[in-house]
């Protein structure tokens, strides 16, 4: 450390005296230097360079010595306007311009056309008159008669005199010949609107009235009489060279029972319930299906859970030919295909899948689900089944009973057979039951939640296998009778098809036909009536039958309004107790409600 202290002591000497003073000459040296060499190698910069540049022109102002005024073009005089306040000034015109000058006369005549342009000038020649047509021959061929259906010689009928008729006044002068006489025999049927039309128009009948039988020849040429030998040949026809409806009734069976009440003897109540014979059965029909579920908030989760459970087992009772949709609804509708679907394996395994998905959440829309059954199509020759699992309160939307039923009612004609099925206290009966009775259906509502899967799958089971769909009926021989249900449901194997009438005590026996459509056409039956031989059904039967006709008077009364039909439906329903159903939808209040 020393040593180095040592070698660098210059460090610690003061500086020498007259170093300032030379650097300071050095500087200004060295400045002047530069500044020389600025001066001659840039003359650019040299001092007054600039006065020696390209200066602009001045400009020199102007000055105006003097203003002289140019005279204006001379205007023209104009003649005196006309006006009605000066009639006797004259208005001349001026003569017009001539605007028009003299054409050319080379533009007058044509040029001469050069002789090359010229062309023939021959005169022109009419065309040749065409060539004679030659006269059509037809192909002839040989016409053979391969089944003779006329004689080649007829014959002519004979000469025939008739008797002088003594003419009588105001008579008309044909008289058009008569068919064979038939008793006439009244005729009671189901609505109204099936007489004479539809099934029954295919099978040969006789007058109004009458069973069905063979059906006349038609009357000769007027004035020729009918021969009783050949109107005997007619009606010994059979029923098979007429008609082409089939007859089913020895595949079913009629079974009937019947009741005359104590206190009312002057009336004998009765069903009708047709099913299947035996083990020789009608084909089934294959079947398009549409489940439909309430997944509203009404519904509850408990409730839809038990419904889903139900869905699957209705799943299994679909047949390979069946076609199927599911749609659940609330306040919008969501469906599995969107279309109608062949009922594999494969269509079934996301059926469930969908089903799994159902929740309860949102408002009810019955009637927007109804609504969209109305752009489904169909087979004809398959009947269309809607399962609507509901509670029927709908809380958006259409919510008036009346409107929400007739408005369906009205678009679908029978086209879709709804069957509804509720469970629970809080069920809106009305809406449901009436639904389905004026659709082909009917309605079922159980007390207990827990039992709705296995009441689904029962209810799905009874409709799984149709075999005539669009019923009819009629009944013959009876002057008064009353029988309910007039829309009848398709005719399955699992369920019977039963009706409920009523008529006077001592009527004789009667004949019902009931006809139908299957895959292989048109079907009927016809069964003797011998009340006489009929089972006694006891006093239910009469309480059936008075439900029957109560909901066809209610029915009638959603479709027009009348209240004739409203009380008549009171009346009815108090005559046989004093409990009414449907009383809050009535609008009878007073009346103790009936739940059926």
């Amino acid at each position: 450390m020393i040593q180095a202290l040592q070698d660098n002591e210059w460090l610690l000497q003061p500086p020498r005296r007259g170093g300032h003073a030379a650097m300071a000459w050095g500087a200004v040296l060295a400045s002047a230097a530069l500044h020389w060499l600025a001066a001659v190698e840039l003359p650019l910069f040299k001092l007054g360079a600039s006065a020696a540049l390209p200066q602009p022109p001045k400009r020199v102002p102007v000055v105006v010595q003097s203003v002289v005024r140019i005279p204006s073009a001379p205007v023209p005089d104009r003649p005196p306007e006309f006006s009605p306040g000066r009639p006797d000034a004259s208005f001349a015109r001026p003569a017009p311009k001539e605007f028009i000058t003299a054409l050319d006369p080379a533009l007058l005549q044509p040029s001469t056309m050069p002789p090359e342009l010229a062309g023939d000038r021959s005169p022109v020649r009419l065309p040749e008159p065409p060539p004679d047509r030659i006269e059509w021959q037809p192909r002839q061929a040989r016409i053979e008669i391969t089944r003779q259906m006329a004689r080649e010689d007829p014959v002519a009928p004979p000469r025939r005199l008739s008797a002088a008729i003594e003419r009588v006044p105001l008579a008309a002068d044909l008289i058009a010949p008569s068919p064979p006489p038939v008793s006439p025999a009244p005729v009671s049927a189901g609505p109204p609107s099936l007489h004479g039309s539809g099934l029954f128009a295919l099978r040969a009948e006789g007058p109004a009235g009458a069973l069905p039988q063979a059906r006349l020849a038609p009357p000769p040429e007027m004035g020729h009489p009918v021969p009783i030998r050949e109107a005997g040949a007619v009606m010994t026809e059979r029923g098979a060279d007429i008609t082409g409806v089939k007859p089913i009734e020895h595949l079913l069976r009629l079974d009937l029972r019947t009741h005359v009440p104590a206190d009312e003897a002057a009336w004998l109540y009765f069903s009708l319930a047709i099913r299947r014979a035996g083990d020789n059965v009608l084909p089934v029909l294959p079947r398009d299906v549409f489940l439909i579920q309430d997944c509203s908030s009404s519904m509850t989760t408990p409730k839809v859970e038990a419904c889903k459970r139900g869905l699957h087992a209705a799943l299994r009772t679909l047949s390979p030919r069946d076609r199927f949709d599911i749609m659940s609804f609330r306040d919008r509708v969501a469906r599995c295909f969107g279309e109608w679907t062949d009922a594999s394996p494969t269509a079934r395994a996301r059926a469930g899948w969908f089903i799994e998905q159902m929740e309860s959440s949102g408002m009810t829309d019955v009637f927007g689900a109804l609504d969209a059954l109305k752009g489904i199509g169909g087979d004809p020759g398959r009947p269309l089944v809607a399962m609507m699992i509901s509670d029927g309160r709908p809380t958006i939307g259409l919510q008036d009973n009346f409107e929400i039923i007739q408005r369906y009612s009205d678009s679908n004609e029978g086209r879709v057979s709804v069957f509804s099925f509720g469970g629970g206290s809080g069920v809106n009966r009305f809406l449901l039951d009436f639904l389905s009775y004026k659709n082909r259906g009917e309605s079922r509502i159980v007390r207990d939640n827990t039992a709705l899967p296995e009441g689904i799958e029962a209810f799905a089971r009874e409709v799984s296998r149709p075999v005539l769909a669009n019923l009819e009926y009629r009944f013959s021989g009876l002057e008064r009778t009353e029988v309910y249900p007039h829309l009848l449901t398709h005719l399955y194997l699992d369920r019977p098809l039963v009706l409920y009438g009523r008529v006077p005590a001592g009527t004789p026996s009667t004949a019902v036909r009931i006809a139908g459509w299957s895959g292989a056409g048109a079907h009927d039956m016809v069964f003797p009536v011998d009340w006489a031989a009929g089972t006694e059904g006891g006093s239910d039967l009469r309480n059936d039958w008075v439900r029957q006709k109560l909901s066809w008077l209610v029915g009638e009364h959603i479709r027009t309004r009348d209240p004739a039909f409203r009380a008549a439906a009171i009346k009815l329903a108090r005559s046989v107790g004093p409990s009414m159903p449907y009383a809050v939808e009535l609008g009878v209040p007073d009346a103790p409600v009936r739940v059926n």
